[in-house]
């Protein structure tokens, strides 16, 4: 049976200041530290005492103490393997070792093990008893603040990176020991950086505070939260037995977070993507289970957001080429692999050719022709397309005063921009700025935007664009009819134009809905006396509806593909010669 111990000094109930288990078969020895600490005037220790390390660790699982003194050399333990199961069942307790010993190679030797301190047998006064149990505690206290530091997030108190590493490695291990499965969540907030820069880092960081202390309400305690930087987070989800149950803790995000959260007096609403993966079925590496959950995360992105996406075999790949895609983009201005293609806007009636749309394009020499649908999200969402904007921007406005050079006239360039754009640094100083380097006037500038971003921050983006507006320039919303909330914009925002996106253009004429959308457009726009451009004009049937709709101006393959600049310069020279119609381009060239 273990020893049930026996107290020295007061009644546990009125014990003094610090309680602390002795350890100590000796019985001479635990009656010497006695009498030591009787010694002293007003002794604030209150010593238990028992003679095995069954029994200390059995009293030390029951009772909170604030220290423990061992000796190594015990009936049911020997040398380090006590401070080791001590550690094990008593983490957060300093422990000060008993020994006969006195160098400083084994003192480190007990500091590397986990104690705090020693006490040599023969050499120890109850004063200096006294100072090494507080300096112990001390050291502890110092011990676990810098483990916390080096272990926790600081602004939300979650694990950090370090830590979650850890805890997902510890998580792996025993999983395969029980055969259960690991979660691996990631989460993205979405939208997050819009917050930043509207209501500055404080509110962001108040922001992720209450949205921390909101994830804290969806899992279990025995599951890890980790915050790896940013807006990104991580759920470990241990001891499944299913992958629904997952799932029910990424439904349980989404629902939590969908009421706004108050900051610095804003509602904020805040939704969530977030990318599924489980050990050990997709991979038996943290590293390819961060890459997985990573890969889950962008395609639940990539399928609108506010939702979850688990982890499937294709991801991977997709995963490995949108790396290479990221790394081979940052260098593709440096090394002009980028160019524009133009497509020009024709007016219907007269075939007078008004602008021409610029549209970024990719050749790289390992890959060949890369897709826009492909490296556009990717510059999006790494940030790329701030500097690739700016390219674009200027690129496009020498190229529009090439064409007056070159006796065309005044043809207008429409540049899209991003919402990323919008959000990193001041985009109107930016546009100024190359419109006064190149030399260009601003009214041959159209800047084409989309209903996202006025949908991101409607306060901020209204101030950008009623600065830009300032400029000169004119402002399109694009593919315009596919949002919720268009005709709020029209009337918040300074709009010059709208265009009718390609998707309502397709079946004409013989769609009913889209003939009778397309109508409502053209007539909403008159009455605000907007211009308006019809994209994706394929055949004369489609452009004839648009005549007898009053639709002004035209733009797709019906007249020219996306053309480089020489060929662009090509098709400008051969319509130039018919103004009152338009010819044809062929679509290879």
């Amino acid at each position: 049976m273990p020893d049930q111990g026996t107290s020295f000094g007061l009644p546990v109930v009125l014990r003094q200041e610090l309680l602390v288990l002795l350890i100590e078969d000796n019985l001479g020895d635990a009656l010497l530290i006695k009498a030591l600490l009787d010694e002293v005037a007003g002794n604030p220790v209150c010593i238990e005492h028992v003679t095995s390390l069954e029994a200390g660790l059995a009293r030390v699982v029951e009772t909170g103490f604030d220290a423990v003194i061992t000796d190594l050399h015990l009936p049911d333990s020997e040398g380090v393997d006590t401070l080791r199961q001590l550690f094990t069942v008593a983490e957060s307790v300093p422990i000060v070792v008993m020994t006969h010993c006195e160098n400083n190679p084994f003192a480190l030797d007990l500091l590397k093990h986990g104690a705090q301190d020693y006490l040599v047998k023969g050499q120890s006064d109850g004063p200096l008893i006294i100072k090494t149990i507080r300096y112990a505690i001390e050291r502890k206290e110092a011990d676990q603040h810098f483990a916390y530091l080096s272990h926790y997030d600081k602004l939300t108190g979650l694990a950090n990176r370090e830590l979650f590493r850890d805890r997902l490695q510890q998580a792996m291990a025993r999983a395969e020991r029980n055969h259960r499965l690991v979660a691996l969540l990631f989460l993205d907030l979405d939208r997050f950086k819009s917050v930043n820069d509207t209501l500055g880092h404080l509110a962001g960081d108040e922001l992720l505070v209450q949205v921390a202390g909101r994830l804290k309400t969806c899992v279990r305690k025995a599951d890890t939260i980790a915050r790896l930087g940013g807006d990104e987070f991580t759920v470990i989800l241990e001891g499944l037995e299913d992958p629904g149950d997952a799932e029910v803790v990424c439904r349980k995000i989404i629902d939590t977070l969908a009421d706004p959260l108050v900051v610095q007096s804003h509602e904020i609403y805040v939704t969530t993507s977030i990318g599924v993966t489980f050990f050990p079925s997709d991979d038996q590496e943290l590293v390819g289970l961060l890459r997985n959950a990573d890969a889950a995360m962008y395609r639940a992105k990539e399928e609108g957001r506010n939702k979850y996406h688990l982890f499937t075999a294709d991801l991977s790949a997709r995963a490995v080429n949108r790396m290479g895609i990221e790394s081979a983009l940052r260098h593709a201005v440096e090394r002009d692999e980028l160019y524009l293609c133009y497509q020009p806007k024709v007016h219907v009636e007269t075939g007078q050719i008004l602008g021409a749309e610029a549209l970024l394009r990719w050749n790289n020499p390992q890959r060949g022709l890369v897709s826009p649908a492909e490296f556009i999200p990717v510059a999006e969402e790494t940030g790329l397309i701030v500097p690739i904007g700016e390219w674009v921007l200027r690129r496009a406005c020498v190229d529009a005063l090439r064409w007056q050079q070159l006796g065309f006239g005044e043809i207008s360039v429409a540049v899209n921009l991003s919402p990323r754009q919008f959000r990193h640094g001041d985009l109107p100083t930016m546009v100024r700025s190359v419109l006064d380097e190149v030399g260009m006037a601003p009214d041959l500038l159209d800047l084409e935007i989309t209903e996202s971003l006025l949908m991101d921050d409607t306060e901020a983006s209204q101030i950008s664009l009623n600065e830009l507006k300032q400029l000169g320039l004119r402002i399109y919303l694009d593919d315009f009819g596919t949002g919720y909330s268009s005709l709020a914009y029209l009337k918040k925002f300074p709009i010059d134009g709208l265009k009718i996106d390609r998707s309502f253009i397709r079946d004409l004429p013989g769609d009913s809905d889209d003939e009778a959308i397309t109508r409502a457009i053209l007539a909403l726009s008159q009455a605000l006396r907007l211009r308006v451009v019809a994209e994706g004009v394929e055949n004369e049937f489609q452009l004839e509806f648009l005549r007898q709709a009053s639709c002004d101006v035209v733009q797709g393959f019906y007249f020219a593909q996306p053309l480089a600049f020489e060929h662009f310069v090509g098709w400008l020279r051969c319509n130039t010669k018919h103004a009152s119609s338009v010819v044809r381009w062929p679509l290879a060239g």
